[in-house]
């Protein structure tokens, strides 16, 4: 039988709550991010992301991959300055920090509705995974992937 005392079950639980503080800027950059998308709001959604040539997008196109903010900009300005009814909800998102606690990694789920040629389009189960730096006293995406699942009996959407 294991036996914890109070001290070793409240070491814990301090320990999960300042976890839960330090992750909680980088969920809400996240969560930011999202928001202004939905909204075509690109002056929230640029500060979200670090501003340099290292910055690597990929997305869910075989032509959607951007080296260097620039680019992403350029791409991103036209991307979500027109949304009609769009949503992105979020689910799963799982947070890890480096030792350092300068760097993270996360994965995310995303369900997301948006119009396209009048109708309503939904995707569910988008995989967005990225890094983010503490640069500044701020998070900021550095590296970010979004893949769209299939099933495996279905056709390859390459094919």
């Amino acid at each position: 039988m294991l036996l914890t005392s109070k001290t070793d079950t409240m070491n814990t639980l301090n320990a999960q709550i300042r976890d839960s503080e330090k992750v909680a800027p980088i969920k809400d950059t996240l969560s930011r991010m999202l928001r202004a998308q939905e909204e075509g709001d690109l002056y929230t959604f640029a500060t979200t992301f670090a501003h340099n040539s290292d910055l690597v997008n990929i997305g869910t196109d075989l032509d959607e991959i951007w080296y260097g903010w620039k680019d992403f900009y350029s791409w991103m300005e036209a991307a979500i300055t027109d949304r009609k009814g769009y949503t992105i909800t979020a689910k799963d998102t799982h947070i890890s920090l480096s030792q350092s606690g300068d760097v993270a990694w996360y994965s995310q789920l995303l369900d997301t509705c948006y119009e396209t040629k009048g109708e309503p389009f939904n995707l569910e189960g988008f995989r967005h995974t990225g890094v983010m730096e503490k640069r500044d006293s701020k998070w900021v995406i550095v590296q970010s992937h979004v893949s769209a699942p299939y099933k495996n009996n279905a056709q390859h959407p390459l094919d």
